[in-house]
């Protein structure tokens, strides 16, 4: 029985994955939290040091989290955080 790393894995049809596959994956999650999580981008913006990039970006941050509130992804996101009582910070 040969135990090598991904044997099973391969004996049960999968193929192993490329490096190359995780990086449209991790592209996609950060733009859906930067879309959904708009409040998370704020607050983290908010504790960087202070800078005039820094202000820039906390001021483009908040831009976008009106945005987010006003087209409605951000307001599903805080209800859904209420509705399963999940304090992120």
């Amino acid at each position: 029985m040969d135990t090598s790393l991904g044997t099973h894995d391969l004996e049960a049809g999968m193929r192993p994955s490329r490096m190359t596959a995780v990086i449209p994956i991790m592209a996609i999650t950060v733009g859906l939290l930067f879309v959904f999580n708009s409040a998370g981008l704020v607050r983290w913006t908010q504790n960087l040091p202070p800078s005039t990039f820094n202000t820039a970006l906390s001021d483009a941050a908040n831009v976008w989290h009106d945005a987010m509130t006003a087209a409605g992804p951000a307001r599903l996101f805080e209800a859904v955080k209420q509705a399963i009582e999940i304090d992120l910070r």
